[in-house]
């Protein structure tokens, strides 16, 4: 018995070398049997969905890629979009900024005052009171009194100084009062501002007094504090008072206080100890 097993072993491996032997010869003969067909196709459909699985998930990784490029790109011209505007935006500003040191230098030629020029660095934004900050102070001669005008007329006078600092009590502040006239019809009255509002009202207009609504509003120069004839603001409304005397006059200033960025200090002649 056993010695049957060991010829049927030897059998089954000599028929298995002789089966690979003539699979041998066949395949490189070009010929195919079933075993070759199985193994052929098996292999086949494997290469084929590896093919396609490679591609696609190639397909796939190269849009990320482009996707993320595009992106990366669209980064790049925003930021590039965001500093052009900003360039445009500076120019603008420094545009405006010498229109304005135009306008002012040439308001400043027409004076024969000394005029000493100031920036704007801070606004009262209490709602009780109107003031601003200029950034000169007694360093430069500055005194408490002293008017402050704009290109576009007056704006207040002199209330606090510093060293290096002054406020300015504005027109349209109901503490302010400034001498002034009807351009056309010469009726005189006192400028003051209005309480918690940003227009001013003109006292002391009798009722026979010549004031009609648009009538513009000079400084009459009588206050030793503004040259004469500067501009002060327009008429908006003139209303008889209850008791017959006077008429309430309602001024709008000429000067957007809120918008202010330069004026100039009024010195009387040869005061000014410093003029930049």
């Amino acid at each position: 018995m056993p010695g049957q097993r060991k010829y049927a072993f030897f059998a089954l491996i000599t028929l298995s070398v002789c089966l690979l032997a003539l699979y041998i010869h066949r395949h490189r003969q070009g010929q195919t049997g079933r075993i070759d067909n199985i193994l052929i196709s098996s292999a086949g459909a494997v290469q084929k969905h590896l093919f396609y699985f490679s591609h696609g998930s190639r397909t796939i990784l190269d849009h990320y890629l482009l996707l993320v490029n595009t992106k990366r790109h669209n980064e790049l011209l925003e930021a590039e979009v965001g500093e052009l505007r900003s360039q445009i935006a500076a120019l603008k500003e420094a545009e405006l900024e010498n229109q304005r040191l135009r306008e002012s230098l040439d308001f400043k030629a027409r004076e024969v005052h000394r005029l000493v020029p100031a920036h704007v660095v801070a606004h009262d934004v209490s709602g009780d009171y109107f003031e601003i900050r200029l950034d000169r102070g007694a360093d430069f001669g500055v005194e408490k009194g002293m008017g402050v005008l704009s290109s576009h007329g007056v704006v207040g006078r002199v209330l606090h100084v510093t060293a290096h600092y002054s406020d300015v009590l504005t027109l349209i502040d109901p503490t302010s009062s400034i001498d002034a006239i009807i351009q056309r019809s010469r009726a005189r009255g006192i400028l003051s501002g209005q309480s918690k509002q940003l227009t001013c009202k003109l006292k002391y207009i009798e009722r026979n007094d010549d004031v009609q609504v648009n009538d513009t509003v000079l400084s009459s120069g009588y206050d030793d504090i503004f040259p004469k004839g500067l501009l002060m603001g327009y008429v908006t409304a003139v209303i008889p008072s209850a008791n017959g005397i006077l008429q309430t006059v309602t001024v709008k200033s000429a000067v957007d206080i809120y918008r202010l960025e330069e004026v100039f200090i009024v010195f009387p002649s040869g005061e000014s100890k410093k003029t930049s």
